[in-house]
């Protein structure tokens, strides 16, 4: 899972301390997840797919898209989200 962690961040551009605040996470956590000296937990797992749209199976087991297809309403609802922020 660490490779794909990695994976999704460098795809969105982000450093890990960028990614790290996404998610609740200090850019060390990011750095040990993405070398493989800790794993993730569950609760950061989700908060991975939700922030960033990630494919939970992908993530898990590396198995289908990296990115969940987004539905019209849900482009619209995070753009309005990020243009609030």
């Amino acid at each position: 899972m660490n490779e794909r962690i990695k994976k999704v961040r460098e795809t969105l551009d982000l450093t890990q301390e960028e990614f790290g605040r996404r998610i609740g996470s200090a850019r060390n956590t990011i750095a040990n997840y993405e070398n493989g000296n800790r794993n993730p937990s569950n609760s950061v797992i989700l908060s991975i797919c939700r922030e960033f749209n990630v494919n939970e199976d992908w993530l898990r087991s590396g198995e289908g898209e990296m990115f969940c297809k987004l539905e019209t309403n849900d482009i619209v609802a995070k753009a309005t989200r990020l243009l609030g922020e």
